[in-house]
């Protein structure tokens, strides 16, 4: 007599499939929730062309009027943040960019410093994010 293939016969991989389904559903709502922890900055104006650009792959850091740093709401240590951005260069892709959300009442020297850091540290590119200036003020 043939026995038909069933589950006893074998290893089932259905609830194996299953439960990675969930981990990565939860892996990309929890990641959607991450993207949305932004402290709320005043940005510097500047005039220019408005463009979409796709972050999810770069590194979001708030720079505020004290020099200090923030990543995802969390403050941040200058040299924990360059050492997390050199891994990340190191481990994952080298092209990833880090987009620098200054606060508009900061020094530049802020600014200034954190971009020769980067750069140190193996950045190719990074952006300032910016707020577009209305066309009356001065």
């Amino acid at each position: 007599m043939k026995r038909e293939g069933h589950v006893e016969d074998g290893f089932d991989m259905t609830p194996m499939i299953d439960v990675v389904m969930l981990l990565i559903i939860f892996f990309l709502v929890t990641s959607q929730f991450s993207q949305s922890i932004r402290t709320q900055l005043e940005l510097p104006k500047q005039q220019g062309q408005k463009i979409e650009i796709d972050t999810s792959g770069d590194i979001v850091v708030d720079l505020l009027a004290d020099g200090s740093i923030r990543l995802e709401g969390e403050s941040i240590s200058m040299d924990s943040f360059l050492a997390m951005v050199s891994a990340e260069l190191l481990h994952g892709n080298a092209d990833t960019q880090v987009l620098i959300r200054p606060e508009r009442t900061g020094q530049a020297v802020h600014l200034n410093r954190l971009c020769a850091k980067l750069s140190r540290a193996g950045v190719r590119a990074y952006r300032i994010a910016t707020n577009p200036s209305d066309g009356g003020e001065g």
